[in-house]
């Protein structure tokens, strides 16, 4: 058997579902005819690696990353893809670019080897920041010299573990700054009890004398709370599940009438909490891969965060289909 193919994605018969112990049981499907044993299937935009083929509805696959507890990622009655990867590399799942991993390895076929290098191809968390806790934080950039990349974080035990681009934007001349929201608390017109100026918010995670800005949301402030302003943690009123706000650092309890919208918040305004990351740059040749064929690219983390390394492990004249790799390795 060939260590290697010439295609990056290929047609694939049926949809697979995957159990997780790795069995993977086909509806319709042609393992025995269309598959390999190495090959990478990509399914519900997961990776995972075929180790064992038993008929051509029956296989097996492992993945390089889990779900903590030895376990790979399940789906059920998804279309999948497969690709000729190198066989002796070990491949992960598709999170795994955006946090940075190694043994990430694309089909790069000429066009994307030949494109520029001007797009934010991947951000890599820094300081993942503490007390993240219900809705993601924004991630915004800024500086750079281009526009329109967008991403979005993932939060896992009140930290920041991952951000994903979603938008490479276009014309960056260098690596933008990218800045992760404050860790906050969305605080509904049903979280602010008047009679009582208590604010609920489960397992919330405050302090006494922690500081706070509250932010209306651009809808209706709560009367009595000022968009804007700094307020404290007070330890008055304070539980697992709901906290009092002063004006003062261990002040009076403010006087809340009114219980403002939906889209209000405080900010938790302390910056050992605050998440930080980098943006790294290139899709391509400029900066990228040296050569079309099977690329390795590594993204680093920590102390060499926003750094990215491309090593042509198999170089090839061509290479068919696309892999949903386009963050990566650009087709222009």
């Amino acid at each position: 058997m060939a260590l290697w193919g010439n295609k990056d994605s290929k047609s694939a018969t049926g949809t697979v579902s995957i159990a997780n112990t790795g069995v993977v049981t086909g509806s319709s499907t042609l393992f025995t005819t269309e598959a390999k044993v190495g090959n990478a299937l990509l399914a519900n935009g997961v990776e995972y690696q075929i180790v064992s083929i038993t008929s051509n509805t029956v296989a097996k696959v492992i993945m390089g990353t889990n779900n903590g507890n030895g376990t790979v990622t399940t789906c059920s009655a998804q279309s999948y893809t497969l690709s000729e990867k190198p066989v002796s590399v070990a491949h992960q799942s598709a999170d795994s670019f955006s946090m940075g991993r190694s043994n990430l390895v694309f089909g790069v076929d000429a066009t994307e080897s030949a494109a520029g290098g001007d797009n934010v191809s991947a951000v890599s968390v820094a300081t993942g920041g503490a007390r993240y806790l219900g809705t993601a934080p924004a991630v915004t950039f800024s500086g750079g010299g281009g526009s329109s990349a967008a991403a979005t974080a993932t939060i896992s035990g009140g930290a920041v573990t991952a951000i994903t681009v979603t938008n490479t934007g276009t014309a960056y001349t260098s690596a933008p700054t990218v800045t992760v929201a404050k860790p906050a608390r969305i605080i509904p017109t049903s979280g602010i009890t008047t009679g009582t100026d208590t604010i609920a918010y489960t397992a919330h995670g405050l302090l006494t004398g922690d500081v706070l800005v509250y932010n209306n949301g651009g809808g209706t402030s709560a009367t009595g709370l000022t968009s804007g302003t700094t307020y404290y943690v007070i330890a008055s009123g304070l539980t697992a599940d709901a906290f009092k706000v002063s004006a003062t650092d261990g002040g009076s309890t403010v006087d809340i009438t009114g219980t403002g919208n939906n889209a209000q918040y405080f900010e938790i305004f302390a910056v050992v909490n605050r998440a930080t990351a980098v943006a790294a740059l290139g899709d391509g040749a400029v900066g990228g891969s040296a050569h079309a064929g099977w690329v390795k690219r590594t993204v680093g983390t920590g102390g060499r965060a926003g750094r990215v390394q491309y090593e042509t492990l198999v170089a090839m004249g061509s290479i068919t289909g696309d892999q949903s790799d386009d963050v990566a390795f650009r087709d222009s």
